[in-house]
């Protein structure tokens, strides 16, 4: 049994028809089992021995992967895994995304809170979308739970776990005293009701996404909620309670948690970053200086605004191309690649004018030729295929013509005229032979 037939099956047993109900009301015991199930199912699916090609296998940060942070919003849930779609059939081998099932399982099932319970529904709703993406192999899961032995412990992964941690520290305190220069913090407690406090964090929306960032309290609600109620309905927070109450770590341990995940999977994977945000690109190349880092979303929004056909294509379709233009993908990924290295950046500025100045120049040059092709050998053919006793239908099937066709088309009494338009259906097959040769006919076979 394969992965996605195992995952449907767990997911059709479990749920007995209704997922949601089942997760949402189900004992903490069973929801666990649950998570757990489909942990390890994925655990032995996505195990790997051989280390992949750097450049082209990725692993997602958590918002890539379809998580909660840093918006939960369903909307901006969906626009995040469609640009990693978009980034993993136009751009990567694969792409290892964070698994909410094994999170949930490597924290142990004595406490299921109710955003568990969402996080699970999510992560089975992104799976059903990114499943024709898992079924070709071009999406995965990352997983955490790797077994070493005593010798491998000490030599492999202590070291790499006392590494990750000492750049955590020090990444906290950056981040800690970045955010806490440019950021606010409010307390609301509308109309004193328990079921509704929260904090809004607002800055820059370089640092905060939609510049404001909101915490809710689910039940049972943590301390922190209870420590405000008695401020009133909102309340500013200032810079000493701020951080007193480590209010900012609710926006630092995602971000940190996020790269040392991504440094764990690289070290031992050997896999690249895959970021959606200037922020946590700089933040990456400060955790690990050595690692390749890119934008899905800087890709995403270059590809779309300069060939916007390609996205009104069905991601399948895409992998599909892929399949049957295999040589011609590899060209053109690998001519994307290089340009991205001398760019050193994958900022957004910098890929649109790579998509802007090289790639979509390119492009128009294969429209041209086809348009060309197409209306000389409308005009040519209308020429030739008139006879003065008549007009002649040819048949003419795909591939390639011996050079004597003429010859061998008059011996059988088809004249010159009709040996001259097959000629021409010859060289225009031949001259669509030579537009595969520019490094990016997959990309324009893509927008077709």
């Amino acid at each position: 049994m394969d992965f996605v037939e195992e995952f449907d099956t767990a997911i059709k047993l479990w749920g007995d028809g209704d997922i949601i109900e089942a997760l949402s009301e189900s004992s903490e015991e069973d929801v666990f089992e649950f998570a757990e199930t489909m942990a390890l199912i994925s655990k032995y699916h996505f195990s790997q021995d051989s280390k992949p090609n750097e450049n082209f296998s990725f692993v997602a940060n958590s918002s890539l992967s379809g998580g909660g942070h840093p918006c939960s919003d369903p909307g901006c849930r969906k626009r995040n895994i469609d640009n990693l779609c978009s980034f993993a059939a136009l751009y990567a081998d694969e792409v290892y995304i964070q698994n909410p099932f094994e999170s949930l399982m490597l924290r142990g099932g004595s406490e299921i809170r109710e955003v568990d319970r969402h996080e699970l529904i999510a992560g089975v709703f992104n799976y059903l979308y990114l499943r024709p993406l898992i079924d070709r192999g071009v999406i995965k899961y990352a997983t955490n739970m790797m077994a070493f032995c005593e010798h491998h412990m000490e030599s492999i992964a202590k070291p790499l776990s006392d590494g990750i941690q000492k750049k955590e520290e020090r990444l906290k305190k950056l981040l800690h005293a970045n955010l806490l220069d440019h950021c606010s913090v409010i307390f609301n407690y509308p109309n004193g009701d328990d079921k509704s406090p929260f904090f809004e964090i607002c800055g820059p929306e370089e640092l905060i996404e939609h510049g404001s960032i909101y915490f809710h309290a689910y039940e049972p609600p943590p301390p922190i909620f209870s420590k405000f109620k008695n401020k009133g309905e909102s309340y500013a927070l200032s810079r000493e309670e701020i951080e007193e109450n480590e209010v900012l770590r609710h926006i630092i341990d995602p971000i940190i948690d996020d790269l040392s995940m991504q440094e764990w999977h690289s070290a031992l994977r050997g896999t690249s970053y895959l970021c959606d945000n200037k922020a946590q690109m700089k933040v990456a190349t400060k955790l690990n200086s050595k690692a390749y880092a890119a934008n899905a979303t800087a890709f995403e929004r270059g590809m779309q605004h300069y060939l916007p056909a390609i996205f009104s294509k069905d991601v399948g379709s895409i992998v599909s191309l892929r399949d049957r233009e295999e040589e011609a993908f590899i060209v053109y990924r690998d001519k994307v690649h290089a340009m991205m290295r001398e760019s050193k950046s994958w900022d957004e500025d910098e890929v649109s004018r790579i998509f802007r100045d090289q790639i979509l120049p390119e492009i128009n040059i294969i429209d041209k030729k086809v348009k060309d092709w197409k209306s000389n050998t409308k005009e040519s053919m209308a020429e030739k295929l008139i006879f003065g006793t008549g007009a002649v239908t040819v048949g003419l099937y795909s591939g390639f013509l011996p050079a004597d066709i003429g010859s061998i088309v008059a011996a059988l009494g088809g004249g010159s005229a009709l040996a001259g338009s097959v000629m021409d259906y010859n060289k225009t097959f031949k001259e669509k032979q030579e537009a595969r040769s520019n490094d990016f006919y997959f990309l324009w076979q893509a927008s077709k």
